[in-house]
């Protein structure tokens, strides 16, 4: 199993919202969604190689390409987002979102390198649910934006001391390394960006109504898992 993980910062009706974005997709079906995605990308925006035209949430769902599509006009961004959700069901995706707006919490990265925060030790919590319940005796891969040198080491660092210091079955369920990759060539991190952007606004509705459309597809490829209290739904709040 690959899951692809991406961070987000975005401002929403005056609070500054900060949330990990991922998706899972079985390491079977990856090639042939890389492969779908490309094809989408030369057909709608005229890609030559895979690294070409990027798909982001901020390029992809900004006010001006909803502004644009209202009209009648050329909105190629907001339909290659669309296809994009066409072929994360397609493949079987799941999706994992968590955000929060917890001061304490907002730097998502922690720039120690033995200690995680509470946002991606949650995201951590949700992959494994998923592994137990859906991959047993298979290992999930972790995937990241490569951001710098530095940053990427201490996180790389964080997540590896993670895994051996704490119980939890970790080497079990993962690969106790992570991987960290140029976003421009991975359609996963891709679409963890936009799964990152929307999870921004998923708790406020209202500050951006347009997006209604795409939360609701969001959620709808998300993991759910019944714990014996509650049943867990992995596009979630913390903090």
């Amino acid at each position: 199993m690959l899951f692809f993980v991406d961070e987000t910062w975005q401002e929403v009706e005056g609070a500054r919202v900060g949330a990990l974005g991922a998706i899972g997709i079985e390491q079977s079906r990856y090639n042939a969604f890389a492969a779908d995605v490309f094809a989408k990308k030369r057909t709608l925006l005229g890609a030559q190689e895979l690294m070409d035209h990027e798909i982001g949430g901020n390029r992809c769902l900004s006010k001006n390409q909803f502004k644009r599509r209202d009209e009648g006009r050329e909105a190629k961004w907001l339909v290659a987002a669309d296809k994009f959700f066409e072929l994360l069901a397609r493949h079987k995706a799941r999706v994992f979102v968590i955000w929060t707006t917890d001061p304490e919490l907002l730097t998502l990265r922690n720039p120690a390198t033995t200690a995680l925060t509470k946002p991606y030790k949650q995201l951590l919590f949700d992959f494994r649910a998923l592994m137990e319940r859906k991959a047993k005796g298979r290992l999930g891969s972790l995937n990241f934006d490569q951001r710098g040198t530095r940053e990427d080491a201490a996180t790389a660092c964080a997540i590896s001391n993670y895994f051996y210091r704490t119980r939890g079955g970790w080497k079990d369920h993962f690969v106790l390394v992570p991987n960290f990759t140029v976003s421009a060539v991975s359609p996963g991190l891709q679409a963890a960006d936009l799964v990152a952007y929307l999870g921004a606004f998923a708790g406020s509705p209202k500050a951006r109504p347009e997006l209604g459309p795409f939360i609701a597809r969001m959620k709808g490829l998300r993991y759910e898992f019944d714990r014996p209290d509650r049943t867990v739904r992995t596009v979630r709040r913390v903090g």
